[in-house]
């Protein structure tokens, strides 16, 4: 459906922009033109709609967008880079191990024959039907533990998801759309879609650094990224930036921290937008991140057609305020995993979506997350703790950059708490547990000081990692 708005756009704005990278720029009739030619070229790679789902792995962000668009207009379902249940993986001049190696058949995209094929005379190809339940696109869940999952996204599930955007995360904001996720995840996918469907220009292949200049040439636009990306950006500011109202923010894949939300509305711009939601379920809440001033955790109230509920360990529903599991319902949720039986009656039953994700709603429908479920911990001096409480308190501290709570055993065995912490150059590390003093019903951590928190591509803390790499660092084994 997407690669049909473009084709629209491209007859009624053909000079609009639709794309911009670092190095090039197409209008909507170039752009359209790039993705007949190498729609028409596919059978040449042996990929025809009889292909099941191929795969893309694109040095250039703009061969991506013109690939991915092809072959939606030829009705063939894409995927990540990393998908290896797709049939075919394109590569661009990177041959791989074979086709004896396990995996997608490799089909590498020399450098010669893309030229070869932006030579040919664009010849526009017929419309095909869309049977809207047919998969469309194949995306990968964002586990931090797993191997990641294979989510199928129906074309009716896409245009959903454009609804919500177009209402919500992206409403009347019809400049460039420029997420720092690229299109293997799901927030950059959906924005990418999105923003060719109402005819804006998608800005791709952009790093953190280069948001600032971007802003600056460009009067109006949204800016999707995940709260480690907005650090960056509000890192790489020159000191004379000035703050752009004419640009939304919109942040998602992991909790927003208050003290970060606050810098981005004084310094980048003051529409500060927060989401909630999973590669399974995509978008289903939306809120300003002046919320979290009250609400630590705060993420919105539930999008129009997201139902979501929360559950105790029964899947019963506790009670309003109460804490539980998030299970979601909607049009914007999948039915399950691809080949994967057993992990979809896990996490899809009757209808709901498990999020394994821990929060609770308000009276006045305000939906807080406090973590995973996975990320729970149970420690000796107190039991239960969601770590999220202290990574909060100790955001608030003067100096701390970033940081991520986790479990390590003691010489007893029993779980005690870690807290790794990134500290701004010159930073009184003393002063830190002064601070986290003032707070309440929080466990005395012992501090791990490191360069950079691990996270997941949506910024989720990968913790198995920092307790495997505290394990090895503590020669007499764990602390006491």
């Amino acid at each position: 459906m997407f690669d049909g708005s473009i084709r629209d756009h491209a007859h009624l704005t053909p000079r609009a922009t639709a794309v911009i990278t670092p190095t090039r720029t197409f209008t909507y009739a170039a752009f359209n033109a790039e993705i007949d030619r190498f729609a028409a070229a596919m059978p040449e790679l042996g990929v025809d709609r009889r292909t099941q789902v191929v795969s893309i792995a694109m040095d250039d962000p703009a061969l991506t967008y013109i690939l991915m668009a092809a072959l939606a207009r030829l009705r063939i379902p894409t995927s990540p880079f990393n998908d290896h249940g797709a049939e075919v993986r394109l590569v661009q001049d990177r041959p791989g191990a074979g086709d004896a190696a396990p995996g997608p058949r490799l089909v590498t995209l020399t450098e010669a024959w893309i030229q070869d094929v932006r030579a040919r005379a664009p010849a526009p190809l017929h419309q095909l039907p869309i049977e809207p339940e047919a998969v469309g696109r194949v995306m990968l869940s964002s586990g931090t533990t797993r191997r990641p999952k294979r989510i199928a996204m129906s074309w009716a599930r896409m245009q959903a998801i454009n609804l919500a955007n177009f209402s919500g995360r992206g409403a009347a904001i019809h400049g460039v759309w420029a997420p720092l996720t690229t299109v293997e995840s799901i927030q950059g996918f959906t924005l990418a879609i999105s923003a060719w469907s109402q005819g804006s220009a998608l800005a791709g292949g952009f790093r953190a650094p280069d948001i600032p200049s971007l802003m600056e040439s460009r009067p109006v636009g949204l800016l999707g990224c995940t709260p480690t990306q907005l650090r960056g950006v509000l890192a790489s500011l020159p000191t004379d930036f000035q703050p752009r109202p004419g640009w939304r923010v919109s942040v998602g894949g992991s909790r927003l921290p208050v003290s970060l939300a606050q810098d981005a509305r004084l310094r980048l711009s003051p529409d500060v937008r927060i989401s909630y939601g999973a590669t399974e379920a995509t978008i289903n809440t939306l809120g300003l991140a002046s919320g979290l001033d009250e609400d630590p955790g705060y993420v919105g109230v539930a999008l129009n057609g997201a139902i979501l509920e929360f559950v105790d360990e029964a899947g019963q529903p506790v009670a309003e305020g109460e804490s539980g599991e998030i299970r979601i319902r909607g049009p914007r949720v999948a039915h399950g995993y691809l080949d994967d039986p057993d992990a979809t009656a896990e996490r899809f039953r009757d209808g709901w979506f498990y999020t394994r994700d821990i929060g609770r709603r308000l009276a006045d429908g305000r939906i807080i997350l406090e973590g995973r479920i996975d990320d729970r911990m149970i420690l000796a001096d107190m039991g239960k703790f969601m770590p999220a409480f202290l990574e909060d308190a100790a955001l608030a501290c003067p100096g701390v950059i970033d940081c991520a709570a986790f479990a390590v055993p003691n010489a007893a065995g029993l779980d005690v708490c870690w807290l790794a912490v990134v500290g701004a150059p010159g930073f009184d590390r003393g002063s830190l547990a002064g601070h986290l003093a003032r707070y309440r019903d929080l466990p005395p951590p012992r501090f791990a000081w490191v360069e950079e928190i691990p996270r997941n591509a949506m910024g989720k803390v990968q913790r198995a990692l920092l307790r495997n790499a505290l394990l090895a660092a503590l020669p007499a084994g764990p602390a006491p």
